[in-house]
C-alpha cells in the first residue's frame, strides 16, 4: 500500500500515538551558563505588579539557600526580574528603550511569569523560564522550580 493512498483520517490515526508519546516526555530544563552556576547574590526585581510572588520568590530563595538576597545592584551577582509582561516601564526623557540583551516581552504566555537572570553590569540576558501564574498566585508548583531544575541538571553533568 503506497503512503498516497492512506485516507486523511487513517493518517491521523497513525500519526496520534507518536504525538501522545512525545507530549509525555520530560522537558529538559535550559541549560545554565556559567555565570549564573557561580553566583552568590541575586538582586529581586519585581516587574509583575503583584507583590504575592515577590513575597514567594523571596520565599523560596530562602527555602533554597542557593542565592543570598542583597539590596543593591552594587552588590549582586545577577538580577532577577519577574515579568508577567502586561506592564510598562519608565523611560527617562532623551533615551529610547533598548532591547539588546532584554527579554522579550511577547514571548510570555498570557497567564504565565518568566523569571529571568541577567547580569547586572551589562544587563543581558543569561537565563530564563516561564511558569503558570494566575494574577499574583503561582498555579502548579514553585516559581523557581525551572531554576532548580536546571541547577540539577548542571551538578549532574559536571559529576
Amino acid at each position: 500500500m503506497q503512503w498516497n493512498s492512506l485516507s486523511a483520517p487513517a493518517r491521523f490515526l497513525l500519526a496520534l500515538p507518536l504525538c501522545m508519546i512525545a507530549s509525555q516526555l520530560p522537558a529538559v530544563p535550559k541549560p545554565l551558563p556559567e555565570a549564573v552556576a557561580h553566583a552568590h547574590t541575586v538582586f529581586l526585581v519585581n516587574d509583575t505588579g503583584f507583590n504575592e510572588l515577590e513575597y514567594s520568590t523571596i520565599f523560596e530563595l530562602n527555602k533554597w539557600g542557593r542565592f543570598d538576597l542583597v539590596d543593591s545592584l552594587q552588590k549582586a551577582d545577577l538580577i532577577m526580574r519577574l515579568e508577567s509582561g502586561n506592564h510598562v516601564r519608565a523611560v527617562p526623557e532623551g533615551e529610547f528603550p533598548s532591547t539588546s540583551g532584554a527579554a522579550d516581552e511577547s514571548a510570555i504566555p498570557q497567564g504565565h511569569t518568566r523569571i529571568s537572570l541577567l547580569d547586572p553590569k551589562t544587563n543581558m540576558l543569561l537565563w530564563s523560564d516561564t511558569h503558570k501564574t494566575e494574577g499574583g498566585k503561582v498555579k502548579s508548583g514553585h516559581l523557581l522550580d525551572g531554576l532548580r531544575e536546571a541547577f540539577d541538571s548542571y551538578e549532574k553533568s559536571r559529576r
